[in-house]
């Protein structure tokens, strides 16, 4: 920082040097065609030197800033490992504090690095939205990042949901992981449907999600990546699937490059099986995914399982509906608001046979009704986990 410094105030000297010889020269009788040259050429050469000096002051400034930050986090750091130490077994408290101050380290110097950029670029970049804006950082790093720039609903959430981690914050959406990606041997993206655009219900689908993973035995991750409809009536229309699916493609593309070996299964619950249909089609290219399950679907928008791609060497595309779900009104065997009805027989895939009676809300845990409880271990979960081990050989 101090070579910085002094090589900022160089190029400051030099500038106002400039300056005070192009004053000087002002103030003789010099004058004509060769004077006028001479005084531009002296105000133009100064102007040079003033941008660089501006961003190198602007780099010392920037890098001190950092530098007092790091200097509190690492005194934190410390406290919280001497206090670690006493210890004879690290609560998962402690140890979530001392995983969030070493990523906050992180965050730290590439922040300071995109300012740096940003004062050397002629315009500042566009702000950092997604994991894909970050393809070396670890997930804890890009989590403390956006968390940064995150509205207070996303900050919110985050403290209700400690082992949540932000891979991407798009314009009114989110997409979080629960539970270590990096270290499980599989990862369930989940899809939410109509009216999941609403952060009210945002706690609700990381709670699903967190069901699925565990129900997997791996990790998960909540993709409210798309405008969804906002109600029923609206989720007639096709559109905000299309745009999704090419998301949802998107983001399991960069979790299959991050990590090549996970086994990765896509749930789509209700519209959310229309995007993935979308993502999963092959005029869209196809879905990073070895399992596609959909629950609770109006179609998929596609007409025969064969019309849907997955990139894996063993691809499966499951189903289920259960009886009393009132979604079976939109669809039917050959046709449907969204096309055929997956878990039809005709459609081509896995049709898993759940036989208790339920609602459009009853495959996952929740508080239900006294006349139709949810119990924490649904027979849509208990499912999920029997193909799940079976797909593992299990």
């Amino acid at each position: 920082m101090g070579a910085w410094s002094g090589f900022g105030g160089e190029v400051t000297t030099t500038q106002e040097h400039l300056l005070e010889e192009r004053a000087a020269l002002a103030g003789t009788a010099l004058s004509g065609a060769a004077a006028d040259g001479a005084f531009r050429v002296l105000a133009a050469t100064a102007e040079e030197y003033r941008q660089p000096a501006e961003t190198i002051a602007g780099i010392v400034d920037a890098l001190r800033v950092t530098a007092d930050l790091q200097h509190h986090l690492d005194t934190a750091l410390a406290a919280v490992i001497a206090v670690a130490d006493r210890l004879t077994d690290r609560s998962p408290a402690v140890l979530t504090m001392l995983n969030s101050l070493r990523a906050m380290g992180e965050v730290l110097d590439l922040a300071c690095a995109r300012q740096i950029e940003a004062l050397c670029a002629d315009s500042l970049p566009p702000p950092a939205e997604s994991w894909t804006d970050f393809p070396d950082e670890e997930l804890d790093v890009i989590h403390e990042y956006l968390l940064l720039s995150a509205p207070e609903h996303i900050v919110d959430l985050a403290r209700q949901h400690p082992d949540l981690r932000l891979l991407e914050t798009p314009d009114g959406g989110l997409v979080a992981a629960v539970g270590d990606v990096a270290g499980a041997e599989s990862v369930t993206t989940f899809v939410a449907g109509v009216s999941s655009s609403d952060p009210a219900g945002w706690s609700r689908q990381v709670d699903h999600t967190r069901a699925l993973a565990g129900a997997a035995g791996g990790a998960g991750v909540v993709w409210l990546g798309y405008a969804a409809p906002p109600d029923v009536p609206s989720g007639l229309d096709p559109r905000p699937a299309a745009a999704g699916g090419a998301a949802l493609a998107q983001f399991q593309h960069e979790l299959a490059r991050r990590y090549p070996d996970h086994h990765r299964m896509v749930v789509g619950h209700s519209y959310g099986s229309v995007v993935a249909g979308a993502a999963a089609s092959i005029e869209h290219g196809g879905l990073a995914a070895d399992d596609l399950v959909v629950v609770g679907s109006p179609g998929m928008g596609v007409d025969h399982v064969s019309d849907l791609a997955l990139d894996s060497d063993d691809p499966q595309v499951h189903a289920a509906t259960a009886v009393g779900d009132p979604i079976s009104l939109t669809t039917a065997p050959l046709t449907g608001v969204h096309g055929p009805d997956p878990a039809g027989r005709r459609f081509g895939a896995n049709v898993w046979e759940l036989e208790g009676l339920g609602d459009h809300s009853s495959y996952f845990p929740g508080a239900g009704t006294a006349e139709t409880p949810h119990p924490e271990d649904t027979e849509f979960l208990r499912e999920f986990a029997r193909v799940v081990a079976q797909r593992r050989g299990g």
